[in-house]
């Protein structure tokens, strides 16, 4: 997508007018698995209804698996599902009834929709409820269905929008597995929004940080830390006494603070940089009584860039 804005519009008598997107640029590549982060409110919700072609932009160019989404839609839709951490579906049928109209509509039949019906069930441990009512399952049950719905068309591009919100940790976890399960078996290409830091850090090679409508930020996790400055924190606490003016000096390192017995040490990448620490403080003399690494993580880069 290139140069997408959208606004929304309430009120009668007053008019009032929100900017959920503001000149938006996106290339998604082939095979990733890429996140889009965002406080509420971002336009997270609304970039992924344009792409999946829900919603109509004012303006921009919007182009999936290569083609103007709007001009060739159909093509394009039998190609690309949806996922919503919100799901909902016909309450009154059951698991496999869902999974059975989802199928029809992607003009799935005969014995390749009940293939793929089996296979879903299987994959997403759905089979003791393939029974029950849509309505009578569980938030994490009800997640799985809408990620089994997901797929029902082989899909080459996935959209996935908060797929873990509001589930207990051990549900998230094994949602999170599907999706990893999905992305490195079948080759899916993965768009996801999520508020959970953790999730993005662990699932996503790039994550794109939208904020009141504008991409602010794009990179791996670890490109956004060293952008922001935000590395890893290195304690060292010893017994000496060392000049902290040639701290100044070692490549790589951001700030530091030295108190009688402990030096904290922030660097873009410890990895790189433990070894000439180590050898510096050698190099004084100083005996080093304990080690501490702690790396930055994705929930304070989120906190650096929503402010």
């Amino acid at each position: 997508m290139k140069g997408v804005r959208k606004t929304f519009v309430s009120g009668w008598l007053y008019r009032i007018k929100k900017q959920a997107l503001r000149g938006v640029d996106l290339s998604v590549p082939e095979g990733v698995l890429w996140g889009i982060l965002g406080p509420n409110g971002a336009g997270k919700t609304t970039l992924l209804s344009i792409l999946v072609n829900l919603l109509k932009p004012e303006e921009g160019l919007v182009r999936v698996l290569g083609d103007d989404i709007r001009a060739r839609s159909m093509a394009i839709l039998q190609r690309i599902n949806f996922s919503s951490g919100h799901a909902n579906f016909l309450w009154s049928l059951s698991v496999r009834e869902n999974l059975e109209y989802f199928a029809m509509l992607y003009g799935l039949s005969g014995t390749r929709r009940k293939r793929k019906i089996e296979e879903l069930l299987d994959l997403f441990e759905l089979r003791e409820f393939a029974g029950v009512r849509f309505d009578e399952l569980s938030t994490g049950t009800k997640q799985k269905l809408s990620l089994a719905k997901s797929l029902v068309n082989e899909p080459v591009l996935l959209f996935l929008d908060e797929p873990t919100v509001g589930l207990d940790p051990d549900v998230a976890r094994r949602v999170r597995e599907s999706i990893q399960r999905i992305h490195r078996e079948k080759g899916v290409t993965i768009l996801m929004s999520t508020h959970n830091m953790k999730e993005a850090e662990v699932l996503c090679e790039k994550i794109a940080f939208l904020k009141e409508g504008i991409i602010k930020a794009f990179g791996s996790p670890r490109d956004l830390k060293e952008e922001l400055r935000l590395g890893d924190a290195i304690t060292i606490f010893f017994q000496g006494s060392i000049s902290t003016p040639s701290l100044e000096h070692l490549q790589g390192v951001y700030d530091f603070q030295v108190s009688n017995s402990s030096c904290r040490i922030l660097v873009d990448d410890h990895r790189k940089r433990l070894p000439q620490i180590l050898d510096f403080f050698m190099s004084k003399k100083v005996l080093i009584t304990d080690l501490r690494i702690r790396e930055a993580d994705l929930e304070e880069v989120f906190i650096a860039l929503a402010r």
